[in-house]
């Protein structure tokens, strides 16, 4: 599974870029909610013409599913308000179906960050989330199988949840595993720039370290969702197909203070950094992820030998499969190969 973010087209990668045989489930980010409880396009000069790409990327790749993703980190704001009245969700259902039969998905994938607490300012959120999370999952779960029996096609269901165990206390994991397809875990961010200390994005286990910050794993949360009642066929597990940059004091590495920090694509990462004589690479061999270091900064990344081995974890585990974001840091598919051909091959 893998998420296509709108705005790639602007850098040139478009849709038919994707290397879509590598892929059974393509996520498109993201769709916004209106203010009366309907799906709409977030950016529609750009949307339609992806779309469109997509239709015609799916008849060259025929086991291709596509889902429209829903919210995401700038447009869950009106998330909490579609999913608070019985009459809001039937809305915000229906106009699910119609947006997905309209523009040729093959479903519907909600990333609704946060409910009950959580995302950027301003977010409509309120405690009954929890139990509205629910409510609105079968209100479309519903509305997708009528159109099954109208059609004859499956309609996919899915969710992207956090990586951090709070978010399994704001939703009913149970009854949120039974009316999905799959959930994905967003198995990254665990640290970064809202953070005081350079660390790993995603490790996949927890460093024994001595650490001046919370430590947490990729492993520690899909132990998360598994103590939770959540079926391992049911998850997806997510890796980043991007890293962390920190600028620190010279001298510093990982665990250093840092004055500022951003995201970077893996091309980025291959393009500027890892022929860089200047940074030094590094494997950490408990948390299973590469880094690089130089005199002022600290990089965090994941490569195709650390995805690779998240990759057999969930295999392991008897995980649904992995999934990724995004695509478009990845246009060679390095990343992306190296996860098939340890799922396939």
């Amino acid at each position: 599974m893998g998420y296509y973010p709108y705005y790639a087209r602007s850098s040139g990668f478009t849709p038919l870029n994707i290397a879509a045989s590598k892929l059974t489930h393509l996520n498109y980010a993201f769709a916004d909610i209106s203010s009366d409880n309907k799906i709409i396009m977030a950016n529609p000069s750009i949307d339609l013409k992806n779309f469109a790409d997509l239709r015609q990327l799916k008849k060259s790749n025929p086991q291709l599913k596509t889902l429209i993703s829903v919210g995401g980190w700038d447009y869950s704001k009106n998330f909490s308000n579609a999913a608070a009245t019985a009459a809001s969700r039937e809305t915000f259902a229906q106009s699910c179906v119609e947006f997905i039969v309209a523009h040729g998905f093959d479903g519907i994938d909600l990333d609704w960050e946060y409910p009950v607490s959580g995302g950027l300012p301003g977010n409509s959120n309120r405690p009954e989330d929890k139990q509205n999370y629910t409510k609105l999952l079968q209100a479309i779960r519903s509305k997708l199988d009528k159109q099954s029996q109208i059609d004859g096609r499956p309609y996919y269901l899915t969710i992207a949840g956090a990586a951090g165990g709070g978010f399994l206390n704001k939703i009913e994991p149970v009854a949120v595993a039974s009316l999905v397809d799959y959930i994905f875990i967003m198995g990254y961010d665990i640290h970064g720039s809202w953070d005081r200390y350079a660390d790993f994005n995603a490790p996949l286990y927890t460093p024994s370290d001595p650490s001046p910050q919370y430590s947490f794993s990729v492993s520690d949360s899909v132990q998360s969702y598994l103590k939770s009642g959540v079926p391992a066929s049911k998850l997806v597990l997510g890796m980043p197909f991007y890293g962390y940059r920190y600028t620190i004091e010279e001298g510093g590495g990982l665990y250093s203070p840092f004055t500022s920090a951003r995201s970077v694509g893996y091309d980025t990462l291959v393009s500027t950094y890892l022929s860089d004589p200047a940074f030094e690479q590094f494997y950490h061999w408990e948390a299973m992820v590469p880094y690089l270091v130089s005199d002022n900064m600290f990089i965090s990344y994941d490569d195709p030998d650390s995805i690779a081995e998240k990759t057999r974890y969930a295999k392991n585990k008897g995980l649904a499969g992995v999934g990724a974001w995004a695509l478009s840091h990845d246009k060679k598919a390095t990343l992306l190969s190296s996860a098939y051909n340890v799922l396939y091959r």
